[in-house]
């Protein structure tokens, strides 16, 4: 397998930061460490629009456009150093790097904590990993991690469940057939009407972009469950755009609800400024966002990581990367 750089996204501080990692991780310079000055020859030779920049001096003026550019440079290195070390503040056990404002180095050894923070760090750049089928793969071990954070906002007794079509829970539980699926789904949740007609026109195929279903069912007569509708969204730049697609009210042209059931949008980018902030509040409109750093803490209070990095899909994925020529084992 070989890892691919391609865009930068040197804007957005947060996912050029999980590029240094990444590099450092597949052994893209050769060595256990990542001086800044690597990141300043990458950047140098990323095609940049003063649109970009958003410099407020006259770009234009004679002399000043290479000066402008040279200060942009410098300053999103800044950016990056900082997210790194902030990563390292707020990461604790579970980052496996070591930073010091000039240089990022790789842990000497790896704990369950650290393997469960790499496979996530996969996660969010699946486009740069160039072997046939690795990004449904990897995208398929997400969800299994994202059901694991799933079970952690919920109580023991609920019931969690993979709905993604390509699924062991939707072939075994909810059914290949989407119209079959969405039925179960509808009685799982008591919904007062389940919409035949509309459920009939429905394809066959898909989701309707629920990736995950926790359910309480409290199996009395009344109608309405307690439920959690989630969604997984491992595009770096692109998920933000289905956060909604798991909420209720997309459901409604299958279902009569009597209220709308909690949405939850899983992803593996660490979504963060450097004071731990979304990177954009809009994103959480209506939705509860669990980004890297929430899936590692459910992780963490459920004392799973030891657990999860010896489930046999996680194994699959940790033999996947040593494919990659150069990788830091």
């Amino acid at each position: 397998m070989n890892f691919k750089i391609g865009e930068l996204h040197p804007n957005t501080p947060h996912l050029f930061a999980d590029l240094a990692e990444l590099l450092l991780l597949t052994g893209y310079y050769g060595r256990k460490y990542l001086h800044k000055s690597d990141l300043a020859e990458l950047l140098a030779k990323e095609v940049v629009s003063y649109e970009e920049i958003d410099e407020e001096d006259d770009v234009a003026e004679v002399g000043q456009a290479s000066v402008v550019l040279s200060r942009w440079h410098e300053e999103q290195i800044e950016n990056i150093m900082t997210q790194l070390e902030y990563r390292s503040r707020s990461l604790s056990l579970f980052y496996p790097f070591i930073t010091n404002g000039e240089e990022l180095r790789i842990c000497a050894n790896f704990n369950e904590k650290h393997r469960a923070y790499r496979l996530l760090l996969a996660c969010s750049r699946l486009r740069s990993f160039e072997s046939k089928g690795i990004v449904q793969k990897w995208s398929k071990y997400f969800a299994k991690i994202s059901k694991i954070a799933l079970v952690g906002l919920l109580p023991s007794y609920a019931q969690v469940r993979i709905f993604d079509a390509n699924s062991d829970d939707r072939k075994n539980y909810y059914g290949t057939n989407f119209r079959d699926a969405i039925r179960k789904l509808g009685e799982d949740l008591r919904v007062t009407n389940i919409h035949e007609d509309n459920v009939g026109k429905a394809s066959s195929s898909g989701d309707g972009g629920i990736d995950l279903v926790g359910v309480i069912d409290f199996d009395d007569g009344a109608i309405s469950s307690y439920a959690i509708l989630g969604q997984c969204g491992a595009r770096e730049i692109e998920w933000p755009k289905k956060t909604l697609e798991a909420h209720a009210s997309n459901l409604a042209s299958y279902f009569h609800m009597q209220y709308n059931y909690t949405s939850a949008m899983f992803t593996p980018i660490l979504f963060r400024h450097t004071n731990g902030e979304w990177v954009d509040n809009r994103c959480a409109n209506s939705v509860f966002i669990a980004d890297r750093a929430r899936i590692l803490k459910l992780l963490e209070l459920q004392n799973k990581c030891e657990l999860l990095v010896a489930e046999p899909w996680f194994l699959d994925f940790e033999s996947d990367l040593t494919t990659i020529a150069g990788f830091a084992k």
